[in-house]
């Protein structure tokens, strides 16, 4: 099976402040009503009325086929499912005006310590037009998009998945299941502390007993509750309507049950002028940026190949350490081992080949990507 190392390693995972806000003005999307929405927390129980407590996920059991098929009722067609939901929540859309956001943040350990803390800033005309800022006691850089392409100051290193999920819970809330392929949705009414959100559950097969799956806001689209990758599970709470869409100001993430990220929003407004000097790279920043880079995650769609060991290892525990290139498709085009027993190479990189990705984008094109990940026998 796979295990940590000191290497990127990918493990089979079944599946404030008041804000400012400003330039609210009428668009064609609907957005229900978000005035005095209950508190959403991740916790085994609450004793106000006026917070409902999710359970934290910490494990995870499959469960028998069953023979039934999905009444035709209840089943989604995720793409058009997708495509809906992702233009009534968060700011994910080509279509908007120019907007500004300031988000600050906090990051957790595993013990609950504050571990780091940070802004995040972004500046957006369009898909080729934008400025993203992270400020913070361990990562500060601007990235410039431009029409000759993606520019850098400051670090040089690509955000690391809590600091890239900054930006996807708030902005992009549905990124996860965008990246989801071969798998099938169906609606369900899921009940927590006696209230009831309305579901997608996202399945694969065979079923897990706590699936993927998105619940929102009864009859509505005010999206409230994500069981994600791992054992992320994601609350939404006191959401403001923002050019026809849904957005949340407070954001909390947990990790196994354990407090893992949490997210404000101090500001959210519409840009009444564009001064297009600030959206030029200095002379001293780094860019265009090419077409393989290293250093960032890919979000995992299919690990489930795992490495058939030679007898010789079998007893013994390790792993294996592979450089692999992540095509542009999101498939592994070559793997090389550099670490670990040498009779295990082998038995890794076939393993690994087989694994795909989401397609990684850099100013909406997919580029190749270096990364290391580990197999390990335990």
């Amino acid at each position: 099976m796979l295990r940590p190392a000191d290497v990127v390693l990918f493990s089979i995972l079944v599946i404030g402040s008041p804000i400012r806000l400003h330039a609210q003005e009428s668009h064609p999307a609907a957005v229900n009503a978000t005035g005095d929405l209950k508190t959403l927390v991740v916790a085994t129980g609450t004793k106000s009325d006026s917070v409902i407590a999710v359970p934290p996920a910490t494990s995870q059991r499959f469960n028998p086929r069953d023979k039934k098929k999905v009444a035709e009722s209840d089943a989604v067609d995720l793409p058009r499912w997708l495509s809906k939901q992702e233009a009534l929540n968060g700011l994910q859309s080509t279509d908007l005006p120019p907007w500004h956001i300031v988000v600050t943040y906090d990051q957790f350990d595993n013990d609950g310590d504050n571990i780091h803390s940070g802004t995040y800033e972004e500046y957006w005309v369009g898909p080729k037009k934008y400025k993203r800022m992270y400020k913070s006691d361990n990562f500060n850089q601007t990235d410039y998009a431009t029409d000759k392409g993606l520019y850098r100051y400051g670090d040089q290193k690509w955000p690391d998945r809590a600091q890239s999920q900054v930006r996807a819970e708030i902005i992009v809330p549905f990124s996860y299941a965008a990246a989801l392929e071969g798998l099938h949705g169906r609606n369900a009414e899921r009940t927590f502390s006696g209230y009831k959100l309305q579901c997608v559950l996202i399945e694969r097969d065979p079923p897990v007993s706590d699936p993927t799956q998105y619940c929102f806001e009864p009859g509505g689209s005010v999206l409230r509750y994500n069981r994600g990758w791992g054992w992320f599970q994601t609350v939404y709470n006191r959401i403001v309507p923002f050019q026809g869409r849904n957005l949340a100001q407070e954001v909390d993430v947990m990790d196994g049950g354990k407090p893992y990220l949490k997210l404000r929003v101090e500001t959210i407004e519409l840009l009444s002028h564009i001064d297009d000097a600030s959206f030029l790279p200095p002379p001293d920043a780094v860019g265009p940026l090419g077409d393989r880079i290293s250093g960032v995650l890919p979000e995992p769609i299919d690990t489930s190949s795992f490495p058939q060991w030679p007898l010789s290892l079998r007893a013994q525990h390790f792993t294996v350490t592979v450089e692999i290139v992540i095509g542009k498709d999101g498939h592994v085009v070559s793997a090389h081992a550099v670490s670990g027993p040498p009779e295990g190479y082998k038995a890794c990189e076939d393993a690994v080949r087989k694994w795909v990705f989401k397609p990684y984008l850099m100013l909406d094109k997919p580029v190749e990507v270096e990364q290391k990940v580990g197999c390990g026998n335990n």
